[in-house]
């Protein structure tokens, strides 16, 4: 007898459980498996095999996925990850599955044989369940419950398999997606013998013949019909009469036939990429870890370094991996790929569609492919080999898994992967982290360094910072300064693109009685709602709720109700009025994600088929559009003042990312900033694109003020719908947590509400642990349910 230790998706107290291995059932270590947990039926992972259990009673394993088992390294690095993060280990394992792995068994219910059900008491809700199993065999639990509350029915439905008169059978659903194939049809030898004779009369049948007979090769169904009308019919006909004959083969469903393609242009390098490349090519002919910081202007070139990277890679016999900070940006940079590595390059994010985030996720698998490119899950990619790891924008907070376990960070994840495979890691950015570049300070990062343009104009743009405070003294209401509304156009009349970011959405962000001066508040959360005039409907960013607008105030029935603020829609808006004859491009998250990922945004502004795209910080974001020449922060103060350590930083490294996509072609860019804070150090600083005088005072705040990387951080919320009970736990858990810490260097703040106190129906509180591993504090801790835990938290939540 074998006993598997399984690592189960269920929220407890342990991480694993021992279960009994049937006999026959190939359990091998790393294999996700189906378990009864409780009165479920839950996914795991075999962590260990053994012949001795844990637990005196074991129940048995009920089933093995079909997927290949986790390697060996993968399982090292979520056993990592689990401790590192606090997470479950199933958690941590659950990010290498592949795509459409974890479909829930089906369940089907049928009286046990032989019962009689004669003199056996049952409830109502029991009665009418066996009811309707009389008579029928492995049936739904959704057939079974009938008119039944959820509740009601689980509970008899327990009770009537746990007294042996209701069997549950749960056996493995196939697979969602299955592999595609296409019938071929290729000519037989014989065929152009007998053709002249046996295709008289017979156009269609004679129009698919010579089609065959010119393309020299076995085609595809679908080509043939596209190349000369073939239809089913005729294609049986000529298979009747001994001249072709066909086959299924396996076809691959690839979201790269969706992408244009650009040729491939490999520039000769400055004698600053050069050096830069010699490093990283020096720490990779050594196959131990290393980690550099392409620190690089706007423009500098980083992605041809990236690319020549992987080539090096490739020559080694190694693969790579190139992470995006965006769905949207992962079109441009598999395109620049795709012309560098032609065949060899896989696509791998969630707005694929399943069918082929089957097919790539399994071509990477096999090995088929040199380079995988996408946002932060494209880490968990199943890569042989690995050699290279890419951070494109290092610098994001999208890296930053923060809304569900594990709560990791692709780039620490990413470091010791690198750590445990040998590989090579590269982190780029115009702006890094500061916790990153102070550590290339320290010398534990290689720091790499350039400093000038290569692409466009040698210069960085012209920034212009303008007080909108003087603007309205001016008599300027409008949104655009004058400065601005100008310059707008003179580059419109000259044939030139504009980029305008406003990092909020919608067309007003509040609405506000101005009788009370009542706001309108989503009902699930603490949060105003943001008028779309795209819906004509208030919408609530944070959770999704949506209503139509009221007539009149909810707190007094006035009807002097106003919209307050601005955002990208009324940018639009104003746009339009301002320039009426301009084509508008409205890119934000409010656009379907699908069209953002497949690059017909993008596409449409290097056609030159957009003159003005207004947008969040998603525009601002690593494009390259040489014909963008002014790019307009609408307003540089939108997330300034936040209560985050991080604020500042974020809106510089914001500023600088949007500052640097104008004048990337041969014409000089221009860069408006409007604020109310002009002398602000964040946005002076950006103005002059001068990272390292803004490093010098983020630095300095830090470490007076004890924050990273000066500390480490952790942060746990609770979260109940009701407000007393959330309060009285997060109360009780901090003062256990205080008691805990007395005798070490961590310290515990809170709890307080989090920044946005009420979130979908749930009021939360914060507490926040910062030492110099706070993480240890937590260890041996039960939290109950209801608390998250994030270590080295991204900002506020």
């Amino acid at each position: 007898m074998h006993y598997a230790e399984v690592a189960v998706d269920a929220p407890a107290g342990r991480s694993t459980f021992s279960y009994t291995v049937p006999e026959g059932l190939d359990a091998r270590i790393g294999a996700f498996v189906w378990v009864p947990f409780g009165s479920r039926l839950v996914r795991g992972v075999i962590v260990s095999v053994s012949s001795n259990p844990i637990d005196q009673a074991t129940k048995a394993i009920s089933s093995i996925s079909e997927q290949p088992p986790l390697t060996d390294a993968q399982l090292e690095l979520a056993h990592w990850m689990a401790h590192h993060y606090l997470c479950s280990i199933y958690a941590a394992c659950a990010l290498f599955a592949p795509p459409a792995s974890g479909r829930r068994p089906r369940a089907s219910l049928s009286l046990a044989l032989g019962i009689d059900l004669q003199g056996i008491e049952f409830s109502s809700s029991e009665r009418e369940i066996v009811s309707r199993l009389k008579g029928r065999a492995g049936i739904t639990e959704h057939a079974a419950r009938s008119s039944l509350s959820a509740s009601a029915f689980r509970r008899a439905l327990n009770s009537l398999v746990d007294r042996g008169i209701v069997v549950r059978d749960e056996s493995p659903r196939p697979i969602a997606v299955k592999p595609l194939t296409e019938t071929f049809v290729v000519l037989k030898r014989e065929a152009e013998l007998s053709a002249p004779t046996v295709l008289t009369g017979a156009r269609r049948q004679r129009q698919i013949y010579e089609c065959l007979r010119t393309l020299g090769r076995p085609a595809g169904y679908g080509e043939l019909r596209s190349l000369c009308g073939a239809d089913r019919t005729s294609l049986r006909a000529l298979e009747t009469k001994g001249l072709v004959e066909t086959f299924e083969r396996r076809v691959w469903r690839t979201p790269l036939g969706r992408l244009t393609g650009q040729e491939d242009v490999c520039l000769d390098l400055t004698p600053r990429q050069a050096a830069a490349l010699s490093r990283i090519q020096e720490g990779m002919d050594s196959g131990a870890f290393a980690r550099y910081l392409l620190f690089g202007v706007t423009g500098s070139g980083k992605t041809e370094l990236y690319l020549r990277a992987v080539e090096h890679a490739v020559r080694l016999g190694r693969r790579a991996i190139c992470l995006v900070p965006e769905i949207a940006l992962t079109a441009q940079t598999v395109e620049r790929f795709m012309a560098r590595f032609p065949g060899r390059v896989a696509l791998l994010h969630s707005a694929l569609r399943p069918g082929e985030r089957a097919d790539e996720w399994e071509r990477i698998h096999t090995g088929n492919c040199d380079v995988v490119v996408g946002p932060r899950s494209a880490l968990f990619a199943p890569v042989q080999n690995l050699g290279l790891i890419v951070l494109d924008e290092e610098h994001e907070r999208t890296y930053k898994q923060d809304d569900a376990e594990p709560r990791y960070h692709a780039r620490t994840v990413a470091t010791r992967m690198a750590q445990t495979s040998g590989s090579t890691i590269i982190l780029g950015s115009a702006t890094p982290d500061v916790e990153t570049f102070h550590e290339a300070e320290h010398h534990d990062v290689h720091l790499l360094e350039l400093p000038q343009r290569v692409v466009g104009t040698a210069d960085l743009p012209k920034v212009d910072v303008v007080d909108m405070s003087a603007e309205l003294r001016a008599g300027n209401y409008g949104l655009f300064s004058q400065s601005l509304r100008d310059l707008m156009t003179s580059r419109l009349a000259g044939g030139e693109q504009v980029f305008l970011l406003l990092n909020r959405r919608g067309t007003a962000t509040m609405m506000q009685c101005r009788k009370c001066g009542q706001v309108v508040i989503c009902p699930r959360c603490s949060v105003s709602l943001a008028y779309h005039s795209a819906r004509e409907r208030l919408v609530c960013h944070r959770c999704g709720y949506s209503s139509r607008v009221p007539s009149r105030c909810p707190r007094c029935s006035s009807t002097r109700l106003h919209f307050l603020g601005v955002g990208t829609q009324g940018v639009v808006e104003e746009v339009h009025r301002l320039f009426p004859a301009a084509r508008v491009l409205r890119w934000d998250s409010d656009v379907p994600s699908g069209v953002r990922s497949d690059g017909s945004l993008t596409t449409a502004v290097r056609r030159g088929e957009v003159d003005v795209v207004v947008g969040t910080q998603m525009i601002a974001k690593g494009h390259d559009f040489p014909n963008v020449t002014l790019v307009g922060v609408v307003s540089t103060d939108v997330g300034l003042n936040i209560p985050d350590y991080k604020a500042g930083e974020r809106v510089f490294q914001l500023l600088c990312q949007a500052a640097g996509r104008a004048g990337r072609g041969a014409r000089p860019g221009s860069v408006v900033f409007q604020t109310y804070n002009p002398d602000h150090y964040v946005i002076q600083a950006a103005s002059r694109q001068d990272y390292r005088g803004f490093y010098r005072s983020e630095i300095a705040y830090r470490e007076e003020h004890s924050y990273p990387p000066f500390s480490r951080l952790v942060r746990i919320t609770y979260a109940n719908v009701n407000e007393q009970r959330a309060r009285q736990e997060a109360e009780r858990v901090t003062q256990d947590l205080s008691r805990r810490a007395a005798s070490g260097d961590t310290k515990v703040f809170g709890p307080v509400p989090a920044y946005v106190w009420r979130l979908r129906g749930h009021y939360r509180l914060q507490t926040t642990l910062r030492g110099s591993d706070p993480s240890a504090l937590l260890e041996g801790y039960y939290l109950p349910r209801g608390w998250t835990i994030d270590v080295d938290p991204g900002g506020v939540a």
